[in-house]
């Protein structure tokens, strides 16, 4: 038992000797302190003094304290230190200056300076009040003077710097000062001149006229591209109903003007049937399209980033889309799933089949988002069909 007490008294003084060595600095020399102590000439760590006092006498050892005294009247120290004299207070005794904050044993005086007048740093140790600068003619006062700045001033619009003086000038010819007189609206003599040139003017007066003809030639191409296909629209239509039977159930309408040949100009009815009333005839064709023809043909066609676009159009809601694509990984059987909602929302046609009337609406669809070959190939394909081939 006496054996273990003694192995723990070895132990603890390993320790406190370790500690020791660590606190002090060991044999390398100055060592460590915390920061509101220093290292002293006599090899430990001793206390600071306070924000306000200065040290009389240092710490006698190691873990005892310092004896400091308050800073006398005039002067202060702002930080905890240990110096053994107190920094002199500013005094406020230049010309045109004044007492901002009085001296006090943690702080500097704060002086300031009279209306008119900016406090001006000539040097780290010393300053003085400057008087205010007044902007003058053609001048306009940017920055009001006060505390440590002077007035700013700057030139007014169209106005140049004079050097060397407090003033600025209007701007009467071009030079760096006045670029907005430097700017030419007249057109040079070019049939006078040796060496003609092209002020920005010129360039404009040309530049407008040639994106107008641009801009006026493709809209003609454009027109001239709708006509075209209108009337191969038109054409494949009419051929088709000239060639068509007319049935006891069926009547075809052609309207021709008075003393005109039939020509592309023709219009004819291609809408889908409704009997009318008083048990009159059907003024159209119907047509009737297999469902699954006609989707199948659409997903070729369409591309597949637009393809969501065109359902949302249609009518198609977003739960029924997201459930579509939940069902099926496949893209393609997803948006067949999209347009067989589509179907199953409108009426007429029968089971598996498309009337003639959804299929216009889906055409004028691709038409509004400018899907005009995907339109105009879908339209080739059903709506141009003769009656007498369908399925």
């Amino acid at each position: 038992m006496r054996e273990c007490q003694l192995f723990a008294c070895v132990l603890l003084a390993l320790i406190s000797q370790s500690y020791v060595i660590s606190v002090s600095g060991g044999p390398t020399g100055k060592g460590y302190c915390p920061e509101n102590e220093y290292w002293n000439n006599k090899g430990f760590c001793c206390d600071k003094c306070h924000a306000g006092f200065k040290l009389k006498e240092e710490c006698p050892k190691n873990n005892t304290r310092s004896l400091c005294v308050k800073c006398e009247n005039g002067t202060f120290l702002e930080t905890a230190n240990h110096y053994d004299k107190c920094f002199s207070c500013r005094k406020c005794s230049k010309a045109n200056s004044k007492e901002l904050s009085p001296c006090t044993f943690r702080s500097n005086r704060e002086c300031g300076c009279e209306i008119g007048y900016y406090f001006n740093n000539l040097s780290p140790s010393d300053w003085e009040c400057s008087r205010c600068r007044k902007c003058g003619p053609g001048q306009l006062t940017v920055a009001e003077c006060g505390k440590k700045q002077n007035t700013k001033c700057q030139c007014k619009e169209n106005h140049y710097a004079v050097p060397g003086k407090n003033l600025c000038l209007p701007c009467a010819e071009c030079q760096d000062d006045c670029p907005d007189v430097c700017k030419s609206t007249t057109p040079p003599n070019i049939l006078g001149s040796s060496k003609p040139t092209s002020p920005p003017g010129l360039i404009h007066h040309i530049l407008v006229p040639v994106c107008a003809c641009i801009t006026v030639l493709a809209v003609g191409v454009f027109l001239l591209y709708e006509g075209i296909r209108l009337w191969k629209k038109k054409s494949r239509a009419l051929s088709s109903q000239q060639s068509t039977p007319v049935s006891d159930d069926q009547t075809l309408i052609i309207t021709v003007a008075p003393d005109k040949e039939l020509d592309e100009s023709v219009p004819f009815t291609n809408q889908p049937c409704e009997p009318e009333l008083n048990g009159k005839l059907p003024d159209c064709i119907p047509r009737e399209i297999k469902i699954h023809e006609f989707f199948y043909f659409v997903l070729d066609e369409v591309p597949i980033g637009r393809f969501k676009e065109l359902v949302r159009r249609l009518g198609v809601s977003e739960q029924n889309i997201d459930r579509a694509e939940q069902d099926h990984r496949n893209s393609k059987d997803a948006h067949y799933q999209m347009l067989k909602v589509w179907s199953d929302s409108g009426s007429g046609g029968g089971n598996n089949v498309l009337p003639w009337h959804r299929i216009q609406m889906f055409v004028d669809t691709l038409k509004d988002m400018y899907l005009v070959n995907c339109a105009d190939n879908i339209e080739s394909r059903f709506l141009s069909k003769d009656p007498s081939t369908s399925n």
